[in-house]
């Protein structure tokens, strides 16, 4: 995946600001230092400005509930087509 700028890059593979990019979803967040596992979506490159692609993961559910009959897809992760695990799935669908 070839991000925004040499920044984002470096900072996603380098690993040290806790910035995340999710194939799965196609999305960006940094991790919240509040004690937890929590993360905030980010819209927008924090080093270049660059809006950042739209994050699929409202699509993800969205179609693993139409196309696949759950609901609740990650209380039955067993049940996730392989596709849906990588970015393969929204990728096949040109989205």
């Amino acid at each position: 995946m070839k991000h925004c700028c040499k920044e984002m890059e470096f900072f996603i593979r380098e690993g040290s600001v806790d910035i995340l990019y999710e194939p799965m979803f196609r999305g960006y967040s940094i991790g919240m230092k509040n004690g937890t596992s929590a993360q905030q979506t980010i819209h927008f490159c924090p080093w270049c400005g660059s809006k950042l692609s739209m994050n699929l993961r409202d699509k993800w559910f969205e179609v693993l509930w139409e196309a696949y009959d759950l609901e609740f897809p990650l209380e039955a992760k067993e049940r996730i087509p392989a596709e849906f695990k990588t970015d393969e799935w929204w990728k096949k669908r040109g989205l």
